[in-house]
């Protein structure tokens, strides 16, 4: 694990050489869409930052010894993003919240064709419209609960993407993660698998976006451990409660299947997602079935719109239309998850949690959010020792910048 203190030495090299004034003298700067850009004069060659600072705290109206208040630096990211000769593309990118770093996304991406990339390296793969979206784009304080739980997030791999104007199509072969917690020197590496994730518009006029999409992800257990966890906090990270927990041994591989889809009309926008985890077992076991989704609605009281990235099959950040006032958001959402399958034996238990949400996006950069949370657990819900059918109340807040 790499020390703060290296990190530190790190910055200090590479940020002044890139800000250095004879660079700049032989190029540009240019401001898009909250986006500051280090250009060659050409535009063939270019260098942004991406840093988020991501700062969280909450209050739990029913606590009883389990639940805590409290606040967290929820992200700390500090990212290099380049593009070289307009056909090769480098992402570095670290999060050191914890005061340790971690890596996050780190690869290199090929330009060479229309409309397509070739990426080998560390990054998210192709499941989730939730959980491909980068936080700036986020719409509540935590992703949905089976964006938490089913997640499979980056892994060393290599992906093909292909768009046009109206559809997206991903495809991705995958190992282990980058996670030095995770690797063991005496096991072979053994959690390969696929992913593949097509999206697209059926519907694009003036005032209408209709967003659908489909994905699969096929993967097996790390290390050779005929293990696989299954765990989620109740969208929140305050105190880092994962009431929802199960392991499931005998595996031989495990199917996530998601489905999504996103209605915007002006500046009303409409939300869901569900995904359905089938693991397949050994030794004459039973498979096991396991599913969540989430559906949300949202108002933008101030007018603006969402708008939709073809590059990525994605929705893109909101650009309040007055920076002086800013955008203001209303927000309800309600997920599900389900770690339960009674014909198997799993009793990783259920929740159902509601949440409102009011959301300041002050200007293009800078974002606070305020969320009210209901959660209804199952008898089931025991993991982190909580006792069965828990439910409870809490407010939380975010306040994010990035550059």
């Amino acid at each position: 694990m790499i020390k703060l203190k290296t990190l530190i030495l790190m910055l200090t090299i590479i940020v002044p050489s890139l800000l250095a004034q004879d660079t700049l003298q032989t190029g540009r700067t240019e401001w898009e869409n909250g986006i500051l850009f280090f250009k060659s004069d050409d535009g063939a060659h270019s260098t942004r930052f991406d840093v988020r600072g991501l700062i969280n705290g909450g209050y739990f109206f029913e606590k009883e010894n389990l639940l805590s208040d409290g606040t967290h630096i929820r992200k700390a990211r500090f990212a290099l993003k380049t593009q070289i000769n307009r056909y090769w593309r480098t992402e570095w990118d670290i999060d050191v919240a914890e005061g340790a770093v971690e890596i996050k996304d780190m690869f290199v991406a090929w330009y060479g064709l229309p409309n397509s990339h070739l990426k080998i390296g560390h990054f998210k793969m192709p499941l989730g419209l939730e959980e491909l979206m980068t936080s700036r784009t986020q719409t509540f304080v935590e992703r949905a609960y089976p964006m938490l739980a089913f997640e499979t997030d980056r892994r060393m791999g290599l992906q093909y993407s292909l768009w046009a104007e109206r559809w997206n199509l991903r495809a991705a072969l995958f190992g282990q993660s980058m996670d030095a917690a995770a690797k063991n020197k005496k096991t072979d590496e053994t959690g390969n698998g696929f992913g593949l994730r097509l999206t697209g518009l059926p519907v694009k006029t003036k005032d209408i976006l209709l967003h659908s999409g489909l994905a699969v992800i096929g993967q097996k257990p790390d290390d050779g451990s005929q293990l696989m966890e299954f765990q989620s906090e109740p969208e929140t990270k305050l105190g880092d409660p994962e009431i929802l927990q199960v392991i499931v041994p005998d595996v031989k591989y495990s199917l996530k299947t998601g489905l999504e889809g996103a209605l915007s009309y002006k500046n009303y926008h409409l939300q869901a997602e569900y995904i359905h985890t089938s693991v397949i077992r050994l030794n004459g076991q039973k498979n096991v079935s396991l599913d969540g989704g989430y559906v949300f609605a949202s108002w933008f009281l101030t007018g603006e719109r969402r708008t939709w990235f073809n590059e990525e099959g994605e929705f893109y950040q909101i650009m309040p239309f007055d920076e002086k006032t800013g955008a203001w958001e209303l927000a309800f959402r309600y997920s599900h998850l389900n770690l339960t399958d009674f014909d198997a034996g799993i009793l990783g238990g259920k929740a159902n949690n509601f949440t409102a949400g009011l959301n300041w996006y002050a200007a293009s950069n800078i974002r606070f959010f305020l969320n009210f949370t209901h959660v209804d657990n199952s008898v089931f819900a025991t993991g982190d020792d909580f006792p069965g059918d828990y439910d409870f109340n809490y407010l939380q807040y975010l306040v994010m910048f990035f550059f």
